[in-house]
């Protein structure tokens, strides 16, 4: 579970290749990657609380998820708070550098441990003061005659499965000591990942955006572009081609690269005159989280959505970090406008049509499906492979 730590600056090894494609999409006219067919796709995946509750099982309670960057535990005794799916996990990086995830409940009677990440020696209970060290061992109990011969060790912290590699920190919501191989996971997502140089990326600011829409619905709107030109007529369609994107699956992940307006200068030039454009590929890593460089701002933007307490519910959390190679002209504050930025657009545009498009899901009649386009085709590969994993929804 070592931390990679590749150069800065460091571009995927495909670029040139997606420079490509996307000038290739612009020179036809405007075309965009497409999937074979449209896909019908049933109301009952965003209504259904049978199948909300298989979601928040299988794929949830199960899976590897993002937690944090290792920057956000990056020395000795810092810790990460994690309870974005049931059980609360606190995050901390023991004294050999190994970043450990437990269940943040004291063995002694349950009391949760720690209510924000900060850097500590010890974790102590609020309740007891039972004391743990950074690598989950009890090493304090007070008035320990009390507690007779108890077993010292089976009152160590209750460990959950987790792994860190790329600057990413991935647990499991469940007990459990297995070391998860996160580049395993990521497959060939990971090299894509590992141009973004997240192991050296610094939290910057963090927003928790509340909506009244299942999870995937909401998740649905990061994955076109076909909505940009009227949705976000005077926000990203002002910088981006609408309709004009890639798309490349890896395995469960999958990444979608918009169109910069700056490619529109490369159509008819030869290569050698084309602008070096920033890589701006928006990455999803299977089930819930969409990761992207801002590379213009110096950021890298982490967005995770969740099930909230309802099929017709769902959370994101709304990260920015500051990237390795941000020069020093861009501040901090410049980030967090940035950050505020795009708050404004997914929640006041973005979400605001998902909770109407929910409501009327929820009214909608008796085996009404959606239907993703040709065009929308990273939809269709995200809702494949969650049916892979829990079924098809009746419809």
């Amino acid at each position: 579970m070592n931390i990679a730590a590749p150069s800065s600056r460091r571009r995927p090894d495909s670029m040139r290749d997606l420079d490509r494609r996307t000038v290739g999409h612009l020179a036809n006219g405007g075309t965009t990657d497409l999937a074979d067919a449209p896909l019908a796709v049933p109301a009952s995946e965003y209504t259904d609380p049978a199948r909300f509750e298989t979601e928040c099982q299988e794929i949830f309670g199960k899976l590897p998820l993002l937690a944090c960057f290792s920057g956000d535990i990056a020395e000795p005794g810092d810790s990460f708070t994690f309870d974005a799916v049931g059980p609360s996990l606190l995050i901390v990086r023991g004294k050999d550098r190994k970043a450990r995830a437990f269940l943040n409940m004291c063995t002694h009677r349950a009391a949760p441990l720690v209510a924000t990440g900060q850097r500590r020696k010890l974790i102590v209970c609020p309740f007891h003061a039972w004391s743990f060290d950074t690598q989950g061992k009890l090493v304090g109990v007070p008035k320990k005659e009390c507690f007779d011969d108890q077993d010292r060790a089976a009152r160590n912290l209750i460990p959950v499965p987790v792994g860190e590699w790329g600057g990413m920190i991935f647990v499991k919501a469940h007990p459990g000591d297995e070391d998860i191989d996160v580049e395993a996971w990521l497959g060939d997502m990971g090299p894509q990942l590992l141009a973004l140089d997240l192991a050296k990326a610094r939290p910057i600011t963090f927003e928790r955006v509340d909506a009244a829409a299942n999870w995937k619905y909401c998740l649905d709107t990061f994955g076109e572009a076909y909505h940009f030109k009227v949705l976000h007529a005077t926000t990203i369609a002002q910088m981006s081609v609408p309709d004009v994107a890639l798309f490349d699956a890896f395995g469960p992940h999958h990444r979608v690269c918009f169109t910069n307006n700056h490619y529109k200068d490369c159509v008819g030039q030869p290569e050698t005159d084309w602008p070096d454009v920033p890589y701006t590929g928006s990455h999803l890593i299977f089930p819930n989280t969409i990761l992207y460089p801002a590379a213009h701002q110096g950021g890298i933007g982490l967005y995770r959505l969740f099930p909230g307490e309802s099929v017709g519910k769902c959370f994101t959390y709304m990260s920015v970090y500051r990237a390795s190679h941000a020069p020093d002209s861009i501040t901090d504050q410049s980030l967090i406008d940035g950050h505020n930025w795009n708050i404004g657009i997914v929640g006041g545009e973005d979400y605001s049509v998902s909770e109407g498009g929910q409501r009327n899901l929820e009214h909608a009649p008796k085996g009404f499906k959606m239907v993703f386009g040709r065009n929308e085709v990273a939809l269709q590969n995200m809702h494949r492979n969650i049916d892979a994993i829990i079924g098809p929804a009746e419809g």
